[in-house]
């Protein structure tokens, strides 16, 4: 099975161990690091759910099976927060690499939801904001 990320509605940026995911149409941003990096690395390079667990594995020194209901549920949180979508099954030929890093210890990949910046991330910075600038909004935005 492969995943898609929906490019007109989530941005994403990996920061060394981070990486943060943006829901545009929620407002909701996400942030996870470790084992949850690598894993949205990969699914951003267009890696199966098989070459996941089996690219994981061989990192993190573990067997397939001691990793694969951990990603699946992962995964499962990703759809139902609605950032990556099932694409079928099919081929890959991505080039699947992870950033180098100085030790790699299993934790189940997990991402932590924050929806306090909705109201900045809808802002529009040319037309909403006040005489001050972004982030603060005129007195006529709707927020």
């Amino acid at each position: 099975m492969f995943y898609r990320i929906p490019p007109n509605r989530v941005s994403h940026e990996r920061l060394g161990d981070e990486v943060i995911i943006i829901n545009l149409e929620k407002g909701a941003y996400y942030s996870g690091s470790g084992s949850a990096a690598d894993l949205w690395t990969l699914l951003a390079a267009g890696a199966s759910l098989d070459q996941l667990i089996d690219l994981l594995s061989r990192q993190y020194g573990l067997s397939a099976p001691e990793i694969r209901g951990d990603v699946e549920r992962c995964i499962q949180s990703l759809i139902a927060a609605d950032i990556i979508e099932p694409a079928g099954d099919g081929l890959s030929s991505a080039i699947l690499v992870l950033p180098e890093a100085a030790e790699r210890r299993w934790q189940a990949p997990g991402f932590d939801e924050y929806t306090d910046m909705w109201d900045l991330i809808k802002l529009d910075p040319i037309h909403d904001v006040d005489e001050t600038g972004w982030p603060h909004a005129a007195p006529t935005a709707k927020l």
